[in-house]
């Protein structure tokens, strides 16, 4: 599948759930504009909004026990990460369409079934992945409010400022109920067009790159084809147009990455510090509680750290697999077969291969580095350092608190 085709799906599916059109022609999927569509996103805002201030209050100046304390500190700090998550990708909406457009066109031309079909199963396998993750853990503090239920308590997921916690009216209860539907739909948000959105475009550039190696790699084949026909002037004709061709492609691919920047790395340094920070807390939780730690409370905040680090090394790995994937580019350009033409094309004798050969190494061999705020890069080794930073910020609190 080319990738116009899994951009304008997708963001027919992010259309579906409020999250207006993203895509670049604006009457291919709907209109966004109108009063009732923009009602809807209003409302959905709304409340994501509400909720998350309500969690905020309950934690500063509500009377809640300190698990639940805790519990609503971690939901806080994350849910107003998403909510600014929400607003950046509002603010930057018209980017992200122009976006679409461009990176859908570069190597359109050239793109390769079998690389298709593989780019195309990675992005499934990571959606897919990351989707169940965050279900399963909301699942596990579904489970956990219905445990408290079962034990004489009341059923609550997302601890808020009303109701209190002595509060179990049936309207205190229909709105712990409400907050629990209210965080089901934030996830999907989160999910479809903040996460895996952003996870999909650093794929899909990864195999951008793939697929220009992958041209200079056919480039080849068919430049020896040539000379193998003794058609030796064909052939140079075909290696310098074909390199001024893949410089033209790699050149728009360089001035993709600080539009990909500016549209997304701020979104992936929230998640760097959401993913340090709230597993911090929640890494308390177990570690500060006097009590014993019931065994679905456990899984529910092992799954919450999980996916906040799956989440994580998706966007980090993806990142750095951009940079390994264009570091590659500078081999295929060599290996191409230019040192078997004559030093001119007879037919265009203003192309000197080798020049354009040594022009086109250079580009090559500056990878881009995608990072955040021009100064945290985004791959391996930062997700390595993240991990190891959070276990020793958790450790230190734990040891001086025992």
């Amino acid at each position: 599948m080319k990738d116009r085709d899994i951009l304008r799906n997708y963001c027919k599916i992010m259309f579906y759930i409020g999250s207006g059109n993203c895509w670049y022609k604006e009457d291919e999927i709907g209109n966004d504009r109108s009063l009732l569509y923009r009602a809807f996103g209003a409302s959905l805002i709304f409340l994501y909004g509400s909720m998350t201030i309500l969690e905020i209050m309950a934690f500063t100046i509500g009377n809640f026990p300190v698990e639940e304390k805790r519990e609503c500190l971690s939901f806080a700090s994350s849910h107003v990460v998403v909510m600014l998550k929400i607003f950046l990708f509002i603010f930057n909406k018209p980017l992200i369409k122009g976006l679409n457009h461009k990176i859908v066109s570069i190597c359109e031309d050239y793109d390769d079934s079998a690389l298709m079909a593989k780019k195309y199963k990675t992005m499934k396998r990571n959606v897919i992945s990351y989707f169940a993750i965050v279900y399963g853990t909301t699942l596990f503090y579904i489970a956990g409010g219905l445990r408290n239920m079962f034990r004489g308590s009341h059923f609550v997921t997302v601890v808020t400022y009303y109701p209190s916690f002595d509060d179990n009216s049936p309207l205190a209860n229909f709105v712990r109920v409400l907050n629990t539907i209210i965080l089901s739909m934030m996830m999907l948000t989160m999910i479809i067009s903040l996460d895996s959105c952003i996870v999909m475009y650093l794929i899909m550039y990864r195999y951008k790159f793939m697929t220009l190696r992958k041209y200079f790699e056919n480039l080849r084949e068919e430049f020896f084809a040539l000379i193998n026909r003794q058609e030796v002037e064909m052939a140079t004709e075909k290696m310098a147009n074909g390199l001024v061709e893949g410089i033209k492609m790699h050149s728009s691919l360089i001035r993709l990455k600080p539009e990909i920047d500016q549209a997304f790395a701020t979104f992936m340094a929230l998640q760097v510090f959401e993913s340090s920070g709230v597993a911090v807390c929640l890494l308390l939780q177990i570690a500060l509680s006097d009590e014993h730690v019931p065994l679905v409370v456990t899984i529910k905040i092992v799954f919450f750290v999980f996916a906040l680090f799956f989440l994580l090394g998706l966007c980090l790995c993806n990142a750095g697999d951009i940079t390994h994937e264009a570091s590659k580019l500078s081999n295929a350009i060599f290996y191409c077969g230019w040192q078997s033409c004559p030093p001119r094309c007879k037919s265009a004798p203003k192309r000197n291969i080798r020049k354009l050969v040594l022009l086109a190494i250079m580009q090559a061999q500056r990878p881009p580095v995608m990072k955040a705020f021009k100064m945290l890069e985004l791959n391996y080794a930062t997700f390595i350092q993240v991990v190891r930073t959070t276990y020793s910020v958790s450790a230190l609190f734990y040891a001086q608190n025992k």
